[in-house]
């Protein structure tokens, strides 16, 4: 009998467990995507990509053949590399 009062134990804190580490996962999913949409960022990224594109552009020839490896090997499992996270709204329910 004591081992069913452990299982349920176990299978209690794993549930509730569970969701909050889902509520976390959003909130910091929420945060970092909004961080990225952010203009500042984006202008970064832009200055980024230009400035390597113009002093090493081997290497910035190199980081797009990954990018497109990378897409082409995994198409129906991730989006495109080189496009921004979408903003999205708190999951409703499923898997990402």
């Amino acid at each position: 009998m004591a081992k069913g009062w452990i299982l349920l134990g176990f299978a209690a804190g794993y549930v509730v467990g569970a969701a909050a580490g889902r509520k976390q996962y959003e909130k910091i999913k929420t945060t970092v995507t909004d961080l990225w949409e952010r203009p500042e960022v984006q202008n970064t990224v832009k200055k980024v990509d230009d400035f390597v594109g113009d002093k090493a552009p081997v290497a910035h020839d190199l980081g797009a053949a990954v990018v497109d490896s990378v897409n082409d090997t995994a198409p129906d499992t991730a989006k495109p590399a080189t496009t921004k996270p979408e903003s999205t709204k708190p999951a409703t329910g499923g898997v990402l």
